[in-house]
């Protein structure tokens, strides 16, 4: 029984799909998944469910007191990931190879690991400043992607250094603050959205749009099996 989307990716990547009794409602991604049962979500699983696919083990990103209460009645393992920073995302695949010998994650992280590498030789030694953005409200509010979690991580990993406050990992600064910090990227992150309505929204604050650029895959912001894409992505715009 696994809860969280990047959980669920890599257990498709690593070969292990077959081990699923059921996935939260959230994990939409590969295809597959759609034939499998769903239990609820993280914060509302279906307990019923949990207990009729008779589940011989419970994984979830983070930690849940109901299912882990519920692992316990049921006498099963109850196991929890993170995935905030870059390397929590390499353990949680390390972890599924340990505990299922069919699981091999070894190439999702190989791929991972060269394209930070070949940024590092495209961009010929430039040391930019990148700014990650992903929340843009209509009313100038802004969210960054922090210290301590794995965009910052694509951003420092390929040899630039994060434009962002030291105040969390999901900071969120006003239209002065941008001007402020005056990055010499800005990588808008907004899954599912309008390219050319996100440029619209960032410039109707008065900023400017030079060295900006928005993302809109739905991959995006879900650090499993497609995280080799995110950083190819990203990378892009930094050239």
């Amino acid at each position: 029984m696994v809860f969280g989307p990047s959980l669920t990716e890599l257990f498709f990547e690593g070969g292990a799909w077959d081990r699923l009794a059921a996935v939260d409602r959230f994990s939409t991604w590969p295809p597959g998944v759609q034939d499998i049962p769903v239990a609820g979500d993280y914060l509302s699983p279906s307990l019923e469910t949990i207990v009729e696919l008779g589940a011989t083990s419970i994984h979830a990103v983070g930690s849940s007191e109901a299912l882990r209460d519920l692992a316990s009645r049921m006498g099963i393992p109850f196991y929890t990931y993170s995935f905030d920073s870059l390397e929590d995302v390499m353990e949680s695949s390390r972890r599924l190879e340990e505990l299922y010998p069919e699981a091999d994650l070894s190439g999702f992280r190989h791929l991972v690991e060269s394209s930070l590498d070949s940024a590092g030789e495209s961009l010929s030694g430039k040391t930019l400043s990148v700014m990650a953005v992903v929340h843009l409200e209509e009313d100038g509010a802004i969210t960054l992607a922090g210290r301590g979690t794995f965009i910052a991580d694509i951003i420092t990993g390929s040899g630039c250094v994060l434009s962002a406050p030291d105040a969390g990992s999901y900071p969120s600064v006003s239209v002065e603050g941008v001007l402020a910090m005056a990055p010499d990227r800005v990588i808008i992150l907004a899954p599912g959205g309008d390219p050319e309505a996100i440029m619209e929204r960032w410039s109707a604050n008065g900023l400017s749009t030079e060295g900006v650029t928005p993302l809109t895959g739905e991959h995006l912001l879900i650090p499993g099996s497609r995280l080799p894409q995110t950083v190819r992505e990203m990378i892009s715009c930094l050239n």
